[in-house]
């Protein structure tokens, strides 16, 4: 039976049977095989080119060597690894990718299938630091003018840190020196490693749920949420500048203070907290009051209360005291006499002024009363005088008349008819 000899089989001797011809197909998978078998995981640097995220999340790129301009890789990072990446990728950007060596069949092509990523010195974590800032600020994001202020006096903390933390009881301890009363509500998460950001951006998540659902119970909404960790090298405080945990307390409606590190670290959940502490200890000293200070305030206040009261007290017994001493206290039927005495006066006073005020009057009404009586036409009759008319007409003379004619007389009390006749 002819022998198939696979690519890796070591080459016949000369003058012997050819060995058995191949499809494409199978010399292409002995070529997958034997690199996937004889790789397997490796861990690769070098600078990202072509980085293209397709539209089902899948990303391609190739990573090239800084040194050898033509020394290249081409890998591929697939949907789900790509969502657990620490850092938003580029071209330019130098990376440390750990994944698998595999063969592209349909173009016969070797790729490295990326399962973890991570920026490669300094430069590339500070790269993509600068990149996830700048679209931050684009969105207004970064303004000073949405931060929210912190409550003075808050009943309630929220925590978003490690549960096992040296950090987390500096803060504990802080906070019950400064202000006992106030209540502690813990969210322990992982602060570094893969998964660590969704971790911290569903905690502040959870603790906003919990805030604006009527249901929850008053004792589990947290006033402040302080998030944060203890410090670390660039790599361990990466969950703290990536993306998730950004738009989580961006979208807050708690007031957020973010405690990263030393005071020297900045973060991007600094720029976007609403307020930035040094250190966690520092967050937890400008989440509450120093409840010496509150004492001071609060008996600051009770003595200003305290002298106010005895001020208005005195001015008081003062007028009191002055009321007493006076004379129309000690002899009241005095007072009451010189105000019966003003009252008459006042009374006479008001008397001669409307005599005054009608005297003008009453004598035009007078002068008008006289004018009329004197056309009152019954005023003759009063007097003893007779109204002459004829017919329908008043006589007015003696030549309207002729002998004989009646006339009509009118006097005060009645009417008599007569005949007028010659007095010759």
């Amino acid at each position: 039976m002819a022998r198939t000899y696979s690519l890796f089989d070591a080459p016949p001797p000369p003058n012997a049977v050819p060995p058995q011809t191949v499809s494409v197909g199978a010399l292409t998978a002995q070529i997958k095989d034997a690199i996937e078998t004889r790789f397997g995981h490796v861990r690769v640097e070098g600078e990202i080119a072509n980085w293209k995220a397709h539209g089902s999340g899948h990303c391609y790129f190739s990573l090239r060597d800084a040194d050898q301009a033509d020394a290249q890789v081409r890998a591929v990072l697939w949907r789900t690894a790509a969502r657990g990446l620490p850092f938003r990728p580029g071209d330019g950007m130098r990376v440390r990718a750990v994944g698998r060596i595999s063969l592209y069949e349909p173009r016969g092509q070797y790729q490295l299938i990326v399962e973890t990523m991570q920026p490669a010195g300094a430069g590339a974590w500070r790269q993509a630091f600068e990149a996830l800032k700048a679209e931050l600020a684009s969105e207004g994001l970064l303004d000073a003018s949405r931060k929210k202020a912190l409550p003075r006096f808050p009943e309630r903390i929220g925590l978003v840190t490690s549960g096992s933390s040296a950090a987390l009881q500096d803060m504990l301890a802080v906070l019950a020196a400064r202000f006992p009363s106030v209540q502690v509500l813990l969210c322990p998460v992982n602060v570094q490693g893969n998964g660590a950001a969704t971790e911290i951006a569903e905690a502040i998540d959870a603790f906003n749920l919990a805030a604006d659902d009527p249901a929850t119970p008053t004792e589990l909404r947290a006033d402040v949420l302080i998030v944060g960790r203890g410090g670390g090298s660039v790599e361990d405080l990466w969950a703290f500048n990536e993306e998730d945990v950004a738009r989580a307390i961006a979208r807050s409606s708690i007031p957020v203070v973010s405690a990263v590190g030393h005071e020297t670290d900045v973060s991007i959940a600094d720029l976007v907290a609403d307020v930035r502490a040094a250190t966690p200890t520092h967050a937890a000293e400008l989440a509450v009051p120093d409840g010496r200070d509150v004492a001071g305030l609060v008996f600051g206040f009770h003595e200003s209360l305290r002298l106010h009261t005895e001020r208005v007290l005195a001015n008081h017994r003062h007028r009191i005291e002055a009321l007493v001493r006076s004379r129309s206290f000690n002899r009241p039927l005095d007072r009451l006499d010189t105000a019966r005495q003003r009252t008459d006066t006042l009374v006479e006073r008001l008397h001669l002024a409307g005599q005054r005020l009608t005297r003008a009057p009453r004598l035009r009404l007078d002068a008008f009363r006289a004018r009329l009586q004197a056309l009152d036409p019954e005023a003759p009759l009063r007097r003893g005088y007779a109204l002459v008319s004829h017919g329908d007409s008043t006589v007015r003379s003696a030549d309207a008349l002729s002998e004989g004619d009646l006339v009509t007389l009118r006097f005060i009390d009645g009417e008599r008819a007569a005949a007028i006749r010659d007095p010759s």
